[in-house]
């Protein structure tokens, strides 16, 4: 038995029993190999991870049934197929026909692309918002990630709606600046 099956054999067994790191530990095991497998079958990025999330929270739900499992990995992969059909058409049951617009399929080299991209924007803005003073990083905290009103974070911070105000446009405009630069 080689490393991965037995710390596949390992985790699925905490799983089953109830422990959240083994779930955790379980979702790093599968989770590209499911990515992969959903992305070459439907090509939908948001659909295929969305899929994956809804697969643990249903292992998570039959967790006491786990520990009879004797082949894990196509288990999984049975589950989660029929999660990705379940999630498809419960999308297009959605859209109608008048709103469902043609989009252009991609690759899955574009959509990793799609991802890295992303990731990359995220860790620029996290350098950017490094740059700012720590009275803008605050509320930019506070308006952007608590959303909270120009009203609560001037009684919050005991300043005026103006100075609250010119104080995000100032970080924004600092912000903008910081992501063109790196960018």
């Amino acid at each position: 038995m080689d490393l991965r099956t037995a710390n596949m054999e390992k985790n699925w067994q905490l799983l089953a029993g109830g422990d959240r790191q083994g779930l955790y530990a379980c979702f790093d095991l599968f989770y590209d190999d499911l990515f992969r497998l959903g992305v070459s079958l439907y090509r939908d990025v948001d659909l295929v991870q969305d899929a994956i999330n809804e697969l643990f929270l249903e292992l998570w739900k039959i967790r006491e049934r786990l520990g009879e499992v004797r082949n894990i990995q196509q288990y999984v992969i049975t589950i989660y197929k029929r999660v990705l059909y379940k999630s498809r058409h419960v999308r297009q049951e959605f859209a109608s026909l008048d709103e469902c617009i043609e989009m252009p399929q991609s690759s899955y080299e574009e959509a990793l692309i799609a991802i890295q991209t992303d990731e990359r924007r995220k860790a620029l803005l996290q350098q950017a918002l490094q740059q700012l003073s720590e009275r803008q990083r605050q509320m930019v905290q506070m308006r952007y990630y608590e959303g909270r009103g120009f009203r609560e974070i001037a009684e919050t911070t005991g300043l005026t709606e103006r100075t609250v105000y010119n104080t995000l446009h100032n970080a924004l405009q600092a912000l903008r600046k910081g992501m063109e630069r790196v960018e």
